[in-house]
């Protein structure tokens, strides 16, 4: 694999530590500011919400510009909105400077995964793609949790300056490590008729399912790790570590199957796969006994199956739709990003009704009913060879 897929997994990295790089801190951040944690929280919720709308219109917008350029520009602002967030006085500020990091960072991902797609084989995309993914992953694993440190070393406020240090660090990798793409293969002006292709169709809906799906137990995990475990604090972190694992191996299996089997055939049976993963956590509510060893290292085990079944899907969805149209791919890509998004707010607030309605036990089985339709819906449609997807 080409040392530049790499480092574009970098720019991913630097997107999903700045997301949630202060998620960590909330509480203090809310007790200066002088909001309560459930309004400094809606901080995250607003970048979810604009990242979602704004990344295919920016994409649409700066599809004429050359895309290692748009990246770089992207990352430079990601720093430059970051490092004046640390000084800002008042949380309507901070809400304002999230709506517009979320607007400056909409090209990341999608300007990433378009480059790295060109740089390989079609053979290999679905390795590549999930390569940059990993960036993520990582960024969950490390960057949060690093960000985290800082700010309860520096205070809250240089969780914010750890993200544009981040950020402006890797804008000189990105210079001397991606190659500039040459004029004559430069993506043309975005064509949103590639939204009526079916296989892009399929791929957007479910990635779609997928969030909304896993996201009524994902936006709970905390408390149901309490519920199963007797975890709180440090305990609960521990246990989130299973996220960044379970999403890892996620990407490998899914990458490696993305280049090895076609697009239907995968979907078919990483939907079931989800299915199964989440009527787990009901059957662990059901079966297992709070605090006990084997309790504990279940729901280990199940975070992992989890987050790997949620994961999975994504380099087949995103080589499928790259390859739809590849002069089109940072559009679609982008279309891409924002269903994810959309997806993780569906699918917390469905969680939300579903605990306060039934309680924690019910959420494995709300997101696994909902996985069950995305692969009947995979089950239903035409061959591979149909939809234009391998």
């Amino acid at each position: 694999m080409p040392r530049a897929i790499y480092i574009l997994a970098l720019a991913a990295f630097v997107v999903g530590t700045q997301s949630y790089v202060f998620s960590g801190l909330l509480a203090d951040l809310a007790d200066d500011l002088g909001v309560s944690v459930g309004t400094a929280g809606q901080l995250l919720t607003a970048f979810a919400v604009t990242s979602a709308f704004a990344a295919p219109l920016v994409v649409s917008a700066l599809s004429s510009f050359e895309r290692k350029k748009v990246l770089m520009v992207s990352l430079a602002g990601v720093g430059i909105v970051n490092l004046a967030t640390a000084i800002l006085p008042v949380f309507e500020a901070f809400m304002v400077a999230r709506i517009v990091v979320a607007i400056v960072s909409a090209a990341v991902m999608p300007m990433a995964g378009a480059i790295g797609a060109s740089l390989v084989a079609p053979a290999r995309q679905g390795q590549a793609l999930g390569i940059i993914l990993a960036g993520l992953t990582v960024a969950f694993i490390a960057g949060v949790p690093l960000g985290t440190v800082v700010g309860g070393a520096f205070g809250w406020r240089a969780t914010f300056v750890f993200a544009a240090a981040v950020a402006f660090a890797v804008i000189p990798a990105i210079a001397f490590a991606i190659p500039t793409t040459p004029p004559e293969k430069q993506a043309p002006k975005a064509d949103w008729s590639v939204l009526r292709r079916p296989v892009v169709q399929l791929g957007l809906f479910l990635i779609g399912m997928s969030f909304i799906a896993a996201y009524p137990v994902i936006a709970f995990i905390g408390p149901i790790i309490t519920e199963l475990t007797g975890f709180e604090g440090a305990g609960i972190g521990a246990m989130q570590t299973a996220i960044g694992i379970g999403s890892i191996l996620g990407l490998i299996v899914g990458g490696f199957l993305a280049d090895k089997r076609d697009f239907l055939p995968n979907m078919r049976v990483m939907y079931l796969g989800l299915a199964f993963a989440l009527v787990l956590w009901t059957a662990a509510f059901a079966f297992g006994t709070a605090g006990s060893i084997a309790t504990i290292a279940a729901t280990a085990l199940i975070i992992v199956a989890t987050s790997a079944a949620l994961i999975a899907p994504s380099p087949a969805i995103e080589k499928a739709l790259v390859q739809a149209d590849p002069a089109q791919s940072s559009l679609t890509l982008a279309m891409n990003t924002s269903v994810i998004y959309l997806g993780q707010g569906i699918g917390a607030a469905l969680g939300g009704f579903v605990v306060g309605s039934f309680g924690f036990a019910a959420l494995g089985v709300v997101g696994g009913a909902i996985a069950l339709v995305a692969f009947i819906v995979a089950l239903l449609a035409g061959s591979s060879r149909d939809q234009g997807a391998r």
